[in-house]
């Protein structure tokens, strides 16, 4: 935990490739703690607002996450990052542009959620859907569906839709970052020697 200037380490950088890759539509992200998972959604946030100019939403667990996630992880991003600060004049100003539930770039949104109530997932149109720990999701919200599948729903219609979701895993049997990786198409591991 240093200032200065993020750089990816060389299993990142995989992941990212996949995460900007318009060919791939789902990434799922079965990790440990403490791999820089939500650095990597924020250079992915960032990536997709300043060179693709797609409207995004993020998810966390609850509410109180998706707050906490904004105040600590994305303003400072946006605060020190001078591609952010061009394409997001409102920065420390009181804007509807700028709030905890949206920021409002020049040329596109990001939407910022808890996971646990249905209305969270209704009435946004996305080209990214971003899934934080996916595990400290309710597997129904609200008797409507699993957060993935609500969260990709938001997708249709999408030229490029993207879906992303990570989680360390909690229990195996009931876990919906296991049970995504189960049924991808591909999985790529990274092995250190």
């Amino acid at each position: 935990y240093v200032q200065g200037k993020w750089e990816a380490y060389p299993y990142q950088t995989g992941i990212l490739d996949c995460m900007g890759n318009d060919d791939i539509r789902e990434v799922t992200l079965l990790k440990s703690a403490r791999v820089g998972y939500t650095k990597m959604i924020l250079a992915a946030i960032g990536y997709y607002a300043e060179h693709k100019r797609r409207n995004q939403a993020i998810w966390q667990p609850v509410d109180d996450d998706a707050d906490e996630f904004v105040k600590t992880e994305l303003d400072p991003m946006i605060r020190d990052v001078p591609a952010m600060q061009r394409i997001f004049p409102w920065y420390n100003s009181r804007s509807k542009h700028n709030t905890l539930r949206q920021k409002t770039f020049l040329t596109s949104m990001l939407h910022i959620r808890g996971g646990r109530s249905a209305k969270n997932y209704r009435r946004l149109s996305l080209d990214v859907a971003i899934l934080d720990e996916l595990d400290g999701f309710e597997p129904d919200v609200e008797s409507e569906g699993s957060p993935d599948g609500l969260a990709s729903k938001r997708l249709e219609g999408a030229t490029f839709p993207k879906l992303i979701c990570g989680s360390t895993p909690r229990i195996e049997e009931t876990s919906l970052i296991a049970h995504r990786a189960r049924y991808s198409d591909r999985i790529f591991r990274y092995h250190i020697a």
